[in-house]
């Protein structure tokens, strides 16, 4: 079964002491062939506005082009949150690729950090995941062919944003607890889609109800179909029942090689899945450009 981790709309999994985010924000920017393994924070200039992005790097890819994982927070939240929630980290030691966690700042009713995911006036945050994905690769070795994005709750709705908008730089994309079909949205490719949500969410509702929050522009199941039909993928849903609560479909014969994918939970709320970062990691690892 997989079980899940109870969290809140910003992305909190646990709390984190406060010398430890510091330390982090504090972290200092370093060029390009020197940028160390772990955790070191970077400022960079998009759209006019300055911004920051975290960096995770492994121990012992010096030298050689390795994958790269966007990792958008939640709305309210801050890079540390993401980092805590879905312990990519450590899946990126395992498994040798770099997690580059951008901070929001996008003003909203929700908070003052969060995406614009939903095409609005204001900061151009897919010109920023952009820019991360260039500055990243000025400072390490990146595989263009192997550029992912993931994200929680708001970062999941920007990930349904980048997924469209940069399908010609991302090999495939994992929203969990908020995907979304943007506005206009007209991607270059079939992109690979891995999605995660509970159908008792009551932040970002699994069905748009007339309590559904005010950006929530569309069920789950309509942004699927929206998905299924951009992807050119076919009718009809695998089914595979993972657990009594959990099942997950996949839709067959996708455009490309593209693939289409949710696991749904009957019972669960806003949360990111205990086990989730493995499977997102799975599901990355199977597709390229």
């Amino acid at each position: 079964m997989l079980t899940m981790t109870n969290t809140n709309g910003a992305g909190f999994r646990r709390c984190v002491p406060l010398v430890a985010l510091l330390a982090i924000l504090a972290a200092p920017v370093v060029a390009t062939a020197d940028t160390p393994a772990g955790l070191s924070t970077h400022n960079i200039v998009s759209g006019g506005v300055e911004r920051s992005y975290v960096l995770y790097v492994p121990e012992g890819v010096t030298g050689r082009a390795i994958p790269l994982v966007l990792n958008f927070h939640g709305s309210g939240g801050v890079p540390q949150n993401q980092i805590t929630t879905s312990g990519f980290d450590a899946l990126a030691d395992r498994e040798g690729f770099a997690v580059a966690y951008p901070a929001g700042m996008f003003a909203n009713t929700v908070s003052e950090r969060s995406w614009n995911a939903n095409v609005e006036p204001g900061v151009n945050d897919v010109q920023f995941a952009r820019d991360v994905i260039d500055d990243v690769a000025a400072k390490i070795k990146v595989d263009a062919t192997r550029i992912y994005a993931t994200g929680f709750s708001g970062g999941a709705r920007m990930t349904s944003r980048v997924a469209c908008e940069l399908a010609d730089r991302l090999a495939a994309a994992a929203p969990v607890a908020g995907l979304q079909y943007p506005d206009g949205c007209t991607p270059v490719r079939a992109i690979p889609i891995l999605a995660f949500h509970g159908k008792a969410d009551r932040v970002n509702t699994y069905e748009l109800t007339g309590s559904s929050r005010p950006y929530w522009h569309m069920g789950v199941e309509t942004a699927l179909e929206k998905w299924r039909e951009a992807d050119g993928c076919g009718d009809n849903p695998q089914i595979t029942k993972v657990s009594a609560e959990l099942e997950l479909r996949t839709w067959p014969s996708c455009k490309n090689g593209a693939e289409l994918a949710i696991y749904v939970d009957a019972d669960d709320d806003h949360v990111w899945p205990e086990g989730a970062s493995e499977r997102i990691w799975e599901f990355f690892k199977h597709h390229s450009l």
